[in-house]
């Protein structure tokens, strides 16, 4: 049974943590149950102490204290009441958007400064904060618009810039990708601009390089869902040098993505010869541990597909969701690769097989 908790509680559990650095009312507001119904009031200032307290800690790079902010007003947000208005309309109006575009170029840094190396905590941090996007883009057409006018720009450039590490610019694009779903005509127009044009063109030259199959797949998703089919036929030849590149992204339709995305990634990383960082054969059958994976149901998909990810250092398949027309991603780090070996006749590649993990034949 949800437990309602006091109606000042958020404000008084930010309080607490601008003012003593204390995080434990936080903390326990996140192990709450909150209810519809509730309404969780909070004063005109609250969005102010909100930005300061995110600063603050954004300044100090404590992730685990950015999470747990992040996450409670992504819980709450929907039952604040401002001075008996809805609280996030309300902030929105204060300017919440802009102040969580500093927040987002802040976390940035925090990306940056990793380096190579993958942080789980930072990982769940970035999560954390485009969940909250969400939350924000949900709560009404400003918002939406709002996000996606402040954001998408941001996320692309995130998803080009060779400095981040390719786990997060894969989490940023399936966020930004679940932004840009059935997205409006209107909105569309937001991402017509030559920033966004330009930012296209540089996201088409990192399929290239972008060194893993999902991650190409994320960019080639994104570019579809910011441009109808009619502006594909004349965009492609600005994203691609290569004419027959262009035309085989061209030939990308809506309705059946998964096979044509797979079609055209295979002719563009088999482009590429010794230069590829993504090598992709066809196998037979797969296993995970003990357990076959189904290849997904799709007359015009003649191959089951295993990517190995010289960019991520992973072994990627894409294998029959519970729904048979849905595809889903089984992805196995290189460090959960105990051992492989492959067998090759005349040419093709017979078997392939990871101890413990699993094995495909080819």
């Amino acid at each position: 049974m949800p437990i309602k908790p006091d109606l000042q509680q958020l404000e008084k559990c930010i309080d607490d943590a601008l003012r003593k650095n204390d995080f434990k009312a936080l903390k326990t507001l996140l192990q709450i149950d909150i209810c519809e119904d509730v309404t969780i009031r909070c004063s005109k200032q609250f969005f102010h102490k909100l930005d300061d307290l995110m600063s603050r800690e954004l300044n100090k790079k404590d992730i685990q204290t950015i999470s747990i902010i992040l996450v409670s007003i992504g819980k709450c947000g929907k039952n604040i009441s401002i001075l008996g208005q809805p609280g996030l309309p309300t902030m929105i109006k204060q300017g919440l958007v802009q102040k969580m575009v500093v927040w987002f170029e802040k976390s940035k840094e925090i990306i940056l400064s990793q380096g190579n190396s993958k942080d789980g905590a930072v990982i769940n941090m970035i999560e954390d904060l485009f969940d909250l996007f969400m939350v924000i883009h949900d709560v009404s057409d400003e918002g939406k618009r709002q996000i996606v006018k402040n954001f998408i720009p941001r996320i692309c450039a995130l998803v080009i810039d060779s400095r981040v590490n390719i786990c997060f610019q894969q989490e940023t694009l399936k966020k930004m990708n679940a932004m840009l779903e059935n997205m409006s005509q209107d909105a569309r127009k937001i991402l017509s601009n030559q920033e966004m044009l330009t930012l296209m063109s540089s996201m088409g030259e990192r399929i290239l390089d972008a060194g893993d199959y999902d991650l190409q797949v994320g960019i080639v998703e994104a570019l579809c869902r910011m441009t109808t089919e009619k502006q594909r036929q004349q965009l492609a030849h600005q994203w691609f040098s290569m004419d027959f590149i262009a035309n085989a992204f061209k030939e990308i339709k809506d309705c059946e993505f998964e096979t044509d995305c797979r079609i055209f990634l295979n002719l563009v990383n088999g482009m590429l010869g010794d230069m590829r960082r993504v090598f992709t054969f066809p196998c037979l059958s797969a296993f995970l541990d003990k357990y076959e994976l189904q290849i997904p149901s799709d007359e015009k998909l003649e191959d089951f597909w295993i990517d190995f990810n010289l960019g991520s250092q992973t072994l990627s398949f894409y294998i029959a969701g519970d729904d048979d027309h849905q595809w889903e991603a089984v992805t196995v780090p290189e460090e959960k690769v105990q051992m492989y070996s492959v067998e090759g006749i005349f040419k093709k590649t017979r078997c392939f097989r990871c101890q413990n993990i699993c094995a495909c034949t080819f």
